[in-house]
C-alpha cells in the first residue's frame, strides 16, 4: 500500500470515527488536536492491518505526534516498530 492509498484509508475512516469531514492538513495534528483518541487510533491500525494484509501495531500511534508520521512509518515498513 503506499503512502497515498494509507492516507486515503485514514481519512476516510477518521472522517468516521470523528463526526466529521478530516483532511490531508489534519493528518498533520497532533492527536489531541485533531480531536482522536485511543479507541480511534487502535480502530484505524485494524484498518491498515486489515487493508494491508499485515501486522500493525496500535502503538505505531504512541510513537508519533501525528497520524501522517506514523503512517509514513508504516509505508516504510515500520508497522510493527512495538508489540
Amino acid at each position: 500500500m503506499t503512502d497515498i492509498d494509507l492516507a486515503s484509508l485514514a481519512l476516510e475512516r477518521l472522517a468516521i470515527y470523528l463526526k466529521r469531514p478530516v483532511t490531508p492538513k489534519d493528518l498533520e495534528l497532533r492527536y489531541d488536536e485533531l480531536g482522536a483518541d485511543s479507541v480511534d487510533m487502535v480502530s484505524l491500525a485494524f484498518e491498515i492491518e486489515e487493508a494491508m494484509g499485515q501486522p500493525v501495531s496500535p502503538e505505531i500511534f504512541l510513537e508519533f505526534e501525528t497520524v501522517k508520521q506514523a503512517l509514513e512509518a508504516v509505508a516504510s515498513g515500520h508497522g510493527d516498530i512495538i508489540g
